[in-house]
């Protein structure tokens, strides 16, 4: 790769990619809010958990105190834990310190960060293209937020606020965040940091780390090895120091630095035969959850006569369309692969797990590599996304409405 390519384009188109984001933000939270607002869920559920955890940690407490609902949570030592780790209540701090954990809309936190996702989204493809990475313009990059934000299963999660998905929505930020790091600024330490704060949302996330390396890398081909050496040594610290956060984290709930509480957890007593018997991980899970990746369609509903989506959620070829787009061919620079090897990796545990996301509108674990899946379809697309793409992505934003009606109206669920 020449100098050019590698090098950012200066400038005040800068300034106007930002000014793009900023508007991108506030119309994201503006539809995120009026979605939530319009079904009537626009307050926390009962499910939150990371408001009260908020509440806890300012006490000087692990686990929560009379919890409203017990979904999910594990019970050890007579206490009740959120077996998740504790991102999103760490970021919750400031606002449960100043109003307390009943002023704390969940909701509300989730909109915000969901719209900034969208924001990240769009920056993040606009650095692609400032070095040369990618043809595509501003227009085509706010298809490509769009995709993320409408075409894709975040715009439901986003605006629910229960526990499940504010912690994916949360984990999404900071890796979007990071990819955006070392496309950008190529700063090792940076992106490392951003990623380890992904870490302690949903800690399988760290496999996401050969796309970081790969954009960091590819900035300057000419150091060889000593560049792979170089950025790998300063980012590696602070994934480690999130990596020893856990672990400490763990051993002070449960006295076992290895133990999350997860096969203890109080989980559907659809899932809690597989869950004693199997654990958490195993390859018998592989088929049913390549099934609810790939091929779940909605089912006939008799009572209501209607077509309805199933709990386990509809596939991503229903949901999320235009990702069909992944599989033509595109370039083979090391940017490619490291976001390939990055979803590769982070499939391994999403497709040995011992559930598919379970109470779903579509296949929400898919959040977990759509940072890497938008790096290649920003670099694949060529000089722009093309109508049938763009026709792929107004097909999943339909669905996806029809999702959040349907996961959000309580006539179908009250949650």
């Amino acid at each position: 790769m020449n100098s050019a390519a590698s090098s950012a384009r200066p400038g005040p188109a800068r300034w106007r990619d930002w000014l793009i984001a900023a508007a991108v933000f506030g119309v994201a939270a503006g539809i995120y809010g009026a979605t939530a607002s319009a079904l009537g869920r626009d307050h926390s559920p009962p499910t939150a958990y990371y408001d009260q955890l908020a509440d806890a940690f300012l006490h000087g407490r692990l686990s929560l105190d009379s919890p409203p609902a017990t979904d999910d949570l594990t019970a050890y030592g007579g206490r009740w834990y959120v077996p998740f780790p504790p991102l999103p209540a760490l970021l919750l701090l400031p606002w449960v310190a100043i109003g307390g954990a009943a002023r704390a809309n969940t909701v509300l936190f989730s909109a915000l960060i969901g719209a900034a996702n969208v924001a990240l989204a769009f920056l993040l493809v606009q650095a692609l293209a400032r070095r040369g990475w990618s043809q595509l313009g501003p227009t085509d990059g706010l298809w490509l937020a769009g995709l993320l934000g409408l075409g894709s299963v975040h715009w439901y999660m986003a605006t629910i606020g229960s526990v499940w998905f504010v912690a994916q929505i949360c984990t999404l930020t900071f890796i979007l965040l990071a990819a955006w790091v070392a496309v950008a600024a190529g700063s090792p330490l940076g992106a490392g940091a951003a990623l380890a704060l992904a870490v302690l949302g949903r800690p399988h996330v760290a496999l996401c780390y050969p796309l970081l390396l790969a954009a960091g890398t590819q900035r300057d081909d000419g150091r060889g090895r000593r560049g792979w050496l170089s950025w790998a040594l300063w980012s590696a610290p602070p994934l480690l120091a999130a990596g020893a956060l856990l672990l400490a984290y763990n051993r002070a709930r449960f006295g076992d630095p290895l133990d999350f509480g997860y096969l203890a957890q109080n989980v559907a007593p659809e899932l809690r035969a597989d869950l004693r018997q199997y654990g958490q991980f195993n390859l018998r899970y592989l088929p049913h959850n390549l099934w609810a990746m790939l091929l779940a369609g909605p089912a006939w509903d008799q009572a209501r006569r209607e077509i309805v989506p199933t709990v386990e959620g509809l596939s991503l070829l229903l949901t999320t369309p235009a990702l069909l787009y992944l599989f033509r061919p595109g370039p083979r620079t090391r940017l490619a692969l490291g976001a390939w090897l990055a979803i590769g990796l982070v499939l391994v545990p999403l497709l040995t797990y011992y559930n598919t996301g379970w109470w779903q509108f579509g296949y929400r674990f898919s959040l977990d590599f759509m940072a890497p899946a938008l790096v290649l379809l920003a670099i694949g697309a060529g000089p722009r996304l093309g109508w049938r793409m763009r026709l792929l992505i107004a097909a999943g934003a339909l669905v996806n409405a029809w999702g959040c009606w349907w996961f959000l109206n309580p006539r179908y669920f009250t949650f």
